[in-house]
């Protein structure tokens, strides 16, 4: 239980943490040496060498006229001074780069609606968010660059990611590079604060691990409580269960199907949903369930925890968390909150850090021009500011303490952009703090990741490209089972946890698992045998 005891502890010194996009000194970055002039340079071959990738990383190339960059990417909102925004950022990358920039802000639900047809229709792109789930087939289909074969425009990127920058390796293709945030997901219980210090309860009364099941039983006395106290209150909602939260029990090498269990500690790919771990989490929720501690529509329900939380009648909610997780909550729910820790590790690996990745489109006109673009998106704190705290001295100042904060007059309700979607971006970390949080908030932060447990596959990618229509339909079965297993509300558990197994199995789960065990052995020889 040691390693709980240090994680509670470094949740408990870390609990005023904020969401908003920070760094240690408050200060915009200047960009790392960027390089090269155009992707002839890159086929030059002038690669090798000290000699060689000095004269690359300082070759910016001001004599053409400026290239346009095509830079999608993720916000909460569009502000509606954008065309401002557009204004600054590229007055910052003509004289930095002689490069002017395409602005091309996505909520997450006009991304996931676009971005395929985007692409499919080779529309002018260079930078783009991808999730991992999609790495196979937009390799397969040749939307994406393979970022080895630039690595030397990204030494920025690369100083500031240390061994993360190859995260992104899909079989020898190196697809993209996560964003400066937490690489590690621990399961927590979001509370509200004031029933739970009404109740008698703190943090320090719960010592709940998934090792001992038993422990679980902590929550039912919690849930028991506020159904006393206040009858008519949900004491366990919103849309994630423990079975959602892989990240926190496995490695899944980029899916369920097929998983490095015991906390990602063994070298065997076997099936989770055949385990005993998946059997407990769903018998404890179906527990709870029968209680009446959840709504009766919990597996149905497509409003999340905070939303719930932030409507009045919810007490709690799963999620991962996070250093500032006590922080952001309150934002998004308007109450204070604590973390109840409900998983012994926080597992970091590939899949942990590369849920979302930045990559470089292959529509791009020159490569080496966006690789450059790539390096300054991830080292230039003014332009990461710009496009998540929107135009300084209008949407934001900077404070007496080096953080951003909001211009007199000017609050949440009033303000032209204000993103708070840092972990979004591609480096949040070198920009401003947001006001009240510790100045040296990402050195905490990446203290944070190094107390994460390293998965025994960590630094190897799966390509699942052979063995992609068998993926699609486990998915497909996964979707029709998993909600109603994860969530308890089972008439039978034996008898569909059963069933379901039988149809991932039919539907090619083993090819997959034999496909994981055998790009998993040839990497472990090489790299992970000690």
């Amino acid at each position: 239980m040691m390693k709980k005891r240090l994680f509670c502890a470094l949740l408990a010194g870390l609990t005023v943490f904020s969401l908003a996009g920070c760094n240690g000194g408050g200060e915009s970055s200047t960009p790392a040496s960027d390089s090269g002039s155009s992707s002839e340079a890159a086929d030059a071959g002038d690669t090798g060498g000290a000699e060689g990738e000095e004269a690359a990383d300082t070759a910016i190339d001001f004599d053409s006229d400026p290239y346009e960059v095509h830079f999608m990417y993720l916000v909460a909102k569009e502000g509606s001074n954008q065309s401002t925004i557009q204004e600054q950022i590229n007055a910052l990358t003509l004289e930095n780069l002689n490069m002017t920039v395409d602005l091309i802000p996505m909520t997450m639900g006009a991304y996931n609606s676009t971005i395929s047809t985007s692409l499919a229709s080779g529309e002018p792109l260079d930078m783009m968010p991808v999730f991992s789930g999609s790495f196979d087939t937009y390799i397969e289909s040749g939307y994406l660059v393979n970022l080895y074969d630039y690595e030397e425009y990204l030494t920025g990127v690369k100083e500031q990611m240390g061994d993360a920058f190859y995260a992104g390796d899909i079989g020898g293709f190196l697809a993209g590079f996560t964003e400066m945030k937490e690489w590690g997901f621990p399961c927590g219980l979001i509370v509200r604060k004031d029933i739970f210090d009404e109740l008698g309860y703190s943090v320090d009364d719960f010592s709940i691990t998934a090792e001992d099941m038993s422990t679980f039983q902590q929550m039912d006395e919690l849930f028991a409580a506020v159904k006393e106290a206040y009858p008519n209150m949900i004491a366990l909602g919103g849309t994630a269960n423990m079975t959602t939260q892989g990240y926190s029990w496995y490695d899944g090498l980029g899916n369920s199907f097929g998983v490095l269990g015991n906390f990602a500690k063994d070298t065997t790919i076997t099936n989770w949903y055949e385990s005993q771990q998946y059997y407990d989490f769903c018998s404890t929720f179906g527990r709870w369930f029968d209680a009446g501690y959840t709504s009766a529509d919990v597996a149905t329900n497509q409003d999340s925890g905070e939303t719930l939380m932030r409507a009045g009648n919810l007490f709690s909610f799963i999620t991962y968390y996070k250093p500032n997780t006590n922080v952001e909550k309150l934002a998004q729910t308007g109450y204070e909150v604590e973390v109840v820790p409900m998983s012994e590790y926080g597992i970091k690996s590939n899949a942990s850090i590369n849920s979302l990745v930045y990559s470089l489109a292959n529509a791009a006109e020159d490569k080496v021009k966006a690789a450059q673009f790539m390096n300054f998106a991830y080292t230039s704190g003014e332009l990461n500011d710009l496009i998540n705290w929107g135009v300084e001295g209008e949407d934001w100042i900077e404070d007496e303490n080096g953080q951003a904060a909001y211009p007199e007059g000017i609050d949440a309700n009033n303000v032209a952009t204000h993103n708070d979607f840092g972990w979004g971006l591609p480096n949040q970390f070198v920009g401003h703090a947001w006001a009240g949080n510790p100045t040296d908030i990402w050195d905490q932060y990446r203290e944070y990741n190094d107390s994460m447990q390293l998965s025994v596959a960590y630094g190897f990618g799966f390509s699942g490209a052979n063995v992609t229509n068998q993926i699609t339909q486990c998915t497909s079965v996964q979707s029709e089972y998993a909600t109603q297993l994860g969530f308890g509300v089972a008439e039978d558990l034996d008898a569909a946890i059963a069933e379901f197994n039988e149809k991932l199995y039919a539907a090619g789960l083993q090819d997959i698992m034999d496909e994981k065990q055998k790009q998993f052995d040839e990497w472990y020889k090489e790299n992970g045998a000690e």
